[in-house]
């Protein structure tokens, strides 16, 4: 049986690879469908030729939450890995 701080270290491993996926999501979408740089006059705006499901990739809440998801899951995996130091000491 799995004690506590070895399921909050497997859970971080988790939240961690489920950031990294989204950060894979972001950069192949980015590649796929580049941004283009439309001017008019002196206001420049960026758009992206992707199809409208995938729009919200673009926004860079999305590529927060996904390095907050992989920064969760290290602090996760090294919490428990601290814990259980000072625990067997």
């Amino acid at each position: 049986m799995a004690s506590g701080l070895e399921l909050l270290a497997k859970s971080g491993a988790i939240v961690s690879a489920a950031g990294v996926a989204l950060l894979i999501t972001f950069i192949a979408v980015l590649l796929v469908f580049p941004v283009t740089k439309a001017c008019v006059g002196e206001e420049c705006t960026f758009e992206s030729a992707a199809p409208e499901e995938l729009q919200p990739v673009f926004s860079p809440g999305f590529f927060a939450a996904s390095l907050l998801l992989i920064a969760a899951g290290i602090f996760m995996i090294r919490y428990s890995r601290w814990r259980e130091g000072k625990i067997a000491n």
